[in-house]
């Protein structure tokens, strides 16, 4: 009996081993992937990239945490799930704005403003003022997780998301997460009494 146990184990180990190389092998094809757009039937533009999978250490050792800003939202969950970050640049070729009355004189002027946040540039004349370029640049930052307020508290499952640019506001979320049911064999339960028969034949 002690054998089988032996095996078993020794099974278990190496079965672990080969899921965890399994794991850094996609997570170092997913660093090397290419980012990946397609449209929706409505023209509607997709990004799509491949996921990382990490344990809580490798995650507090990963470059994502290097980020101060990540790194406080972060601390803020007692159970991370995902961490997603992503940048934006939201642009505006030209737009247009033409006076109803023209002003009865014959100018043109030309300008912009760079700032952190924002990048416009116009030119305004008689007939009206016209934005030959805006930009928004944006980072995102999206952690779900679980929440409680003091050690043995309550746990809330959450998603926090917060932007970069102070001018962007996040105005509704709806964040589902996808149950997976739990199987006999998955169960704590089944798992202790394993755990208690196993113990015995050992002890024997």
């Amino acid at each position: 009996m002690m054998l089988i146990m032996t095996c078993l184990l020794l099974i278990s180990s190496l079965f672990s081993k080969c899921q965890n190389e399994k794991v850094q092998l996609a997570n170092i094809e997913a660093l090397n992937s290419q980012t990946k757009v397609y449209k929706l039937k409505n023209g509607q533009l997709v990004t799509s990239v491949e996921n990382l999978h990490y344990t809580n250490s490798q995650l507090k050792s990963s470059l994502l945490m290097k980020d101060k800003k990540v790194k406080e939202l972060v601390n803020k969950f007692s159970n991370v799930k995902s961490v997603t970050k992503y940048v934006t640049n939201t642009k505006f070729d030209t737009i247009k704005l033409v006076y109803q009355d023209s002003i009865p004189c014959n100018f043109e002027r030309v300008g912009s403003d760079l700032k952190e946040w924002y990048h416009i540039a116009y030119k305004s004349n008689q007939k009206g003022v016209e934005i030959t370029e805006l930009s928004i640049p944006d980072s995102v930052i999206v952690v779900t997780g679980e929440k409680r307020k003091w050690f043995w508290g309550k746990r809330t499952s959450v998603t926090d998301i917060t932007h970069a640019n102070p001018f962007v506001e996040t105005e509704s979320v709806q964040h589902i997460e996808v149950v997976r049911p739990v199987r006999w064999y998955d169960s704590t339960i089944f798992k202790i009494g394993v755990g208690f028969i196993g113990g015995i034949f050992l002890l024997k």
